[in-house]
């Protein structure tokens, strides 16, 4: 049995860029302008999917009496 691992793996560490990139996602004021006008854009689209009626047709798209 070899054993190639001279140090202990350290579970619960993190690094410093996964703490800069935690930090940066908790922040409010991160987005930009671009951003915060895709996230509308999307956020009306997405309404628009999700509350949307069926329009009422005037007419039957058959009808009985041509037959």
């Amino acid at each position: 049995m070899v054993f190639w691992r001279k140090q202990p793996i350290l579970k619960g560490y993190v690094s410093e860029i996964d703490r800069f990139l935690r930090e940066f996602d908790h922040q409010s004021k991160a987005s930009s302008v671009a951003r915060g006008a895709e996230e509308a854009k999307y956020r009306e689209l997405n309404a628009l999917r999700d509350n949307s009626a069926a329009p009422q047709r005037s007419r039957v798209i058959w009808e009985d009496d041509q037959i």
